[in-house]
């Protein structure tokens, strides 16, 4: 190792330090907490008997599967939205685009509590959004408000930020000349988008899939306000076993479960997008 790369790491060490120390002993705490006896439901760890509690009831297993799935739909809407966006945002220069961005990060800004009030207001029965239309008999009253479609719908919102950004930088490093080069083969713009911008720009699109999804599964404030009690998440449900029932080890087990299942899905992620990226 030469000495500017040794250099380069005794640099990065206080960094690396500091993000162990925020980072790791909480991780470590709460994978510890896990596996502790369970006073509440006579389990006499340490073991495993907090995990096999939830993975072996049906209530928590559709828990578990409400997650994925409403992480799962999230990211399959997020996504083209956010990649159309990202192209538009792409094309504008100037004060257009620095306008278009902060406008783009304005939610992020205000606050997810913030943004999920004004979403409760606008899903109610009698709302502005859903109001009217009821009124005038174009559509019959749905039932957003504690439904997996008004959570989703929140979720979207809330992610489409980051996945914009993402797929953003990434479109933002595809060179023009690319471009040029093939409209001089004769190729149409439907050809150059199939064979130029979107190869090129996979690798971002692996990387805003991730971030999507985890944004999406890891979300506490949709679920908890616009889903309620039945519309729980794993989120919803570690808050639930320390706010309503005070189990500490089955919270810990809920979030390991929730951290497991997300290493999981970015693994699952990285293979089938994977594949498909040009080295």
């Amino acid at each position: 190792m030469s000495a500017a790369r040794t250099l380069d790491w005794l640099l990065l060490l206080p960094s690396l330090l500091l993000l162990a120390l925020l980072m790791g002993l909480p991780l470590a705490a709460m994978l510890a907490t896990s596996l502790q006896p369970n006073v509440l439901l006579s389990f006499t760890g340490p073991a495993l008997d907090n995990y096999s509690y939830l993975l072996s009831r049906g209530y928590y297993l559709q828990v578990i599967w409400r997650t994925l799935r409403m992480a799962g739909e999230t990211t399959l809407f997020a996504i083209p939205l956010g990649y159309l966006a990202a192209m538009l945002l792409r094309n504008l220069s100037g004060r257009a685009g620095n306008l278009a961005i902060m406008g783009l990060t304005f939610p992020i800004l205000a606050g997810p509590l913030t943004v999920v009030l004004g979403w409760m207001a606008l899903l109610a029965d009698g709302g502005p959004f859903l109001g009217p239309l009821v009124e005038a008999g174009l559509i019959s009253p749905p039932r957003l408000l504690g439904s997996e479609a008004g959570v989703v719908i929140s979720l979207v919102q809330f992610v489409l930020p980051f996945t914009v950004l993402t797929l953003y930088t990434g479109l933002r490093q595809i060179q023009p000349q690319m471009h040029e080069a093939a409209q001089s083969l004769g190729a149409s713009g439907t050809a150059r988008f199939l064979h130029v911008t979107l190869p090129l720009s996979l690798p971002s699109v692996l990387s805003a899939t991730i971030i999507t999804f985890s944004l999406a599964a890891s979300s506490f404030i949709s679920p908890h306000y616009l889903g309620g009690a039945g519309q729980l998440t794993l989120t919803t449900l570690v808050s639930q076993f320390i706010m309503a029932t005070f189990n500490a080890e089955l919270a810990a087990a809920a979030a390991g479960l929730l951290l497991l299942l997300m290493l999981a899905s970015v693994v699952v992620i990285t293979a089938v997008i994977g594949r498909f990226v040009r080295p």
